[in-house]
């Protein structure tokens, strides 16, 4: 997983955003056009694609929140169901599952 920092005189700042691609462009992914992108300068320091991140720096939420959802596009309440589901039968609830990952994965934009 890369990640994108930005780097000051060495030091990294305290948040990184997961990164994703847009016409040939590196960026962050909480941004449609991907802003900050890899290569970046600004006077607050020049902007860098890792693949560990540094001691200390965390995440952006809304890239947390955004990841989480490409990840695992089914809502909570679908969640819910398919967990009272597999008390009754795992098979049917895998099943199940497969089959609503695919349905909520066509109808995200």
């Amino acid at each position: 997983m890369a990640y994108l920092v930005r780097f000051r005189e060495g030091k990294p700042h305290l948040v990184a955003h997961h990164v994703h691609q847009v016409r040939g462009v590196e960026g962050s992914l909480c941004s449609q056009t991907p802003s900050p992108a890899v290569g970046e300068q600004s006077q607050s320091g020049e902007w860098a694609l890792v693949e560990n991140l540094p001691p200390q720096v965390r995440v952006c939420r809304i890239c947390e929140r955004i990841k989480h959802k490409l990840d695992n596009p089914l809502p909570a309440r679908v969640e819910h169901e398919l967990e009272m589901l597999a008390r009754w039968d795992p098979k049917a609830a895998a099943l199940q599952r497969e089959k609503m990952m695919t349905f909520y994965r066509k109808t995200q934009p």
